[in-house]
């Protein structure tokens, strides 16, 4: 079940998420992440709507991670971090040539 949930899910979804976990806040992750808060929320709540869990448990001061937030962490964790772009991998050295 996770496997698809990651393959109908954008790499942005995790990573907003991931940053509201670690800032604690969608304010504070937004401004981190250089972009709105509302477009956090967004995201994390489309994220708990195709999960069907709440993910974060929301109070005046921020947000903290519901258990489901906390296991679905680990996850997104692993999976952002599998997905390295190919450039930051291939070493220079074996780049193609130009045509010339």
């Amino acid at each position: 079940m996770m496997a698809k949930v990651f393959l109908q899910t954008e790499l942005r979804h995790l990573r907003y998420f991931i940053a509201a976990a670690e800032y604690g806040s969608f304010r504070k992750a937004g401004a981190a992440l250089d972009i709105e808060s509302s477009a956090v929320s967004r995201r994390v709540r489309d994220l708990e709507d195709h999960l069907g869990a709440s993910l974060f448990q929301r109070h005046s001061g921020g947000v903290r991670p519901t258990l489901a937030g906390q296991r679905f962490l680990r996850h997104a964790r692993i999976a952002l971090n599998s997905s390295t772009p190919v450039q930051k991998t291939w070493p220079r050295s074996e780049a193609p040539m130009k045509a010339q």
